[in-house]
């Protein structure tokens, strides 16, 4: 099984971050409306369930770790994510120059997976680093129209540690309401929580480590090396425990360590028959035909065969809902918690091809992926 490059049918070329949908609205004149509505504009609290006060400031706390210390995953290389640190603060502070005397990379894998389950990732892989998922060069958003970066990526971190975190169930079925965007911003502080911690683990035995949100790298592609999930019609990585209802970071190593096998458990094909998220799409972004991989705009690449969002339609939508949403997530087959009867499905999508539209025709019956009243988050 050959991981993400199973999905390349033509040439690639490293990512430039500048053209993330994300990244755009600061430099691309076409998407300037998105800058001022999404970065610049206040959005004032309505009196709608799922958008009142109570609900933005649950959203703004929850972004908390991320915002402040990583600035917001902008460029990367600072903050939680600072590809060094002198120690100057630990206690028992170790003597400089110490590292490990362990070098079996069965063992280093062990211990680096241990500590990243302990610190707070739910799922974790390992897999060398393919250049190709790297980015061109980093870009740091800034209302001046933002500048270019060099990721000066050191070639002897060969491996990376890909880390998953769920975001909880109950609240993405509110989306595309505010209680949803909760799950989402703590997954983000999570991330940064975790990967920061990690990566001081791993420079404390003695190896380098540049921990990594959005930044650097592709984290979708690197995941599926990593043995984590499989890509899905909506562009995002589905896993087998929490389908795509999870965020994504990964701290990049020198440590010798135990590559991971990807895994395959019927995504794609299941994906192929159901369009549940293009169907409930608010912006229309996810494609309902079969995969091409023909580029929506710049903000999608060339050479890999996959469904593409349109990111400019996606986005500009948030930035009129006034917050994200998570209806692909929502909606997912796969986005169910563990249990006798998930795991049976799961275990059927697996081995069972042509027991798919059964299992989607169940899910229907079943009232799975339907948006919960947002004023029910709040009772008690």
């Amino acid at each position: 099984m050959k991981g993400a490059s199973r999905y390349i049918n033509g040439e690639v070329t490293r990512f430039d971050q500048k053209n993330d949908g994300f990244k755009r609205p600061f430099w691309d004149p076409e998407m300037a409306r998105v800058l001022e509505k999404f970065y610049n504009a206040a959005v004032p609290p309505k009196n709608i369930p799922g958008y009142e006060l109570k609900d933005q400031s649950a959203v703004n706390a929850s972004w908390l770790l991320d915002s402040k210390f990583t600035d917001g995953n902008n460029g990367g290389n600072q903050g939680l994510y600072d590809w060094e640190w002198d120690g100057r603060f630990d206690f028992p502070r170790v003597p400089k120059g110490c590292k490990t005397k362990e070098q079996d990379p069965h063992i280093l894998t062990f211990q680096v997976k241990k500590m990243a389950r302990f610190f707070g990732a739910s799922l974790c892989g390992i897999c060398r680093v393919d250049e190709r998922w790297l980015y061109s060069s980093a870009f740091i958003g800034d209302m001046n129209g933002g500048r270019i970066k060099n990721l000066n990526f050191p070639k002897t971190c060969k491996y990376a540690v890909v880390l998953a975190f769920e975001m909880d169930y109950e609240a993405i079925k509110y989306s595309p309401a505010h209680p949803s965007s909760i799950a989402v911003g703590l997954g983000y502080s999570k991330m940064a929580f975790t990967t920061g911690i990690l990566a001081q683990y791993i420079r404390g035995l003695g190896f380098q480590a540049l921990p990594s949100g959005n930044d650097t790298g592709l984290s979708i592609p690197l995941a599926i090396d990593s043995g984590l999930g499989e890509i899905a019609r909506n562009g995002l990585l589905v896993t087998p425990l929490f389908g795509p209802r999870i965020r994504l970071a990964k701290v990049f190593t020198d440590m010798p360590m135990i590559q991971d096998a990807p895994i395959e458990f019927g995504v794609w094909d299941f994906c192929r028959i159901c369009k549940k998220c293009a169907d409930q799409c608010p912006s229309h972004s996810i494609e309902k035909e079969e995969a091409k991989g023909k580029p929506h705009n710049i903000s999608n690449r060339d050479g890999i065969l996959k469904w593409n969002v349109n990111a400019e339609t996606c986005i500009s939508w948030w930035a009129a809902n006034g917050t994200d949403c998570s209806n692909c997530i929502r909606v997912c087959p796969f986005n169910k918690p563990a249990g006798v009867l998930h795991d049976l499905v799961r275990y059927g999508i697996k081995h069972f091809k042509d027991l798919h539209r059964f299992f989607l025709w169940g899910d229907d019956r079943m009232g799975y992926g339907k948006r919960a009243k947002a004023d029910e988050f709040w009772r008690f």
